[in-house]
């Protein structure tokens, strides 16, 4: 009986090992997380970095909520650029009378440009503070961390600088709009033509649209990072 009893107390312990082992996927887990996120930087598909599949759901279990704080990110991200497609309309400039014609849309992009700045800062934040909360193993730390990088972090900077870019030229195109009103009598426009009476005001006008047109290279760059982030190419 003793014999017996020793018998299936060692089968109970083998048991519990066995399911304990059975219900550990952690590190099948994390193993496939890994591998996910390495394809992800292997093939360029960090931005945007794509909704899991059912299947890689099922593959990384609970590292889908690491993923997640990425994903909510980027999808911040699109949120804060798609408004400055419209900025991006008005500023695209071909002439003095544009300028002053587009006074209120210039006006109204500085504030559009402005929540959308807020909005991503808060959106960086937050992602910031999550993932900091998150405790990464040691083989997936350096891996999450380089596609946070690439996925969250740069993103972020490009966008904030296009931002940045874009309200600087709607501010310089006031100060042109500005300038026109107050030598309103000096200053004609007709049929997208500029006629100034005074080659003092003609010469201060000239240095505006100079100051101006020195950011069409960095507006160009802008309006790529502002595509791409609102998830257009075009």
């Amino acid at each position: 009986m003793t014999m017996l009893r020793m018998c299936l107390a060692g089968l109970a312990a083998a048991s519990m090992l066995a399911l304990a082992a059975c219900g550990n996927r952690e590190p099948e887990e994390r193993a496939a997380f890994i591998q996910l996120l390495q394809q992800r930087i292997d093939t360029g598909a960090l931005v945007p970095i794509g909704a899991l599949s059912d299947t890689e759901k099922e593959a990384v279990g609970d590292y889908d909520d690491a993923y997640a704080v990425i994903t909510r990110f980027q999808e911040s991200l699109a949120k804060a650029a798609a408004p400055l497609r419209q900025v991006l309309a008005a500023e695209t400039i071909r002439s003095v009378q544009d300028i002053v014609q587009r006074r209120q849309a210039f006006d109204e992009a500085r504030k559009t440009l402005a929540d959308s700045a807020s909005a991503l800062q808060a959106a960086r934040a937050k992602a910031d503070r999550i993932r900091g909360g998150l405790t990464l193993a040691p083989d997936l730390a350096p891996v999450y961390d380089g596609v946070y990088d690439e996925a969250v972090t740069a993103p972020f900077g490009e966008l904030m600088q296009a931002a940045g870019t874009m309200d600087a030229v709607a501010r310089d195109a006031l100060g042109v709009a500005d300038f026109v009103a107050a030598h309103a009598a000096d200053i004609a426009l007709e049929d997208g033509q500029t006629k100034v009476s005074t080659p003092t005001l003609q010469q201060e006008l000239n240095q505006r649209l100079q100051a101006l047109n020195a950011q069409s290279g960095a507006l160009d760059r802008a309006r790529a990072t502002v595509l791409r982030a609102a998830g257009s190419d075009s």
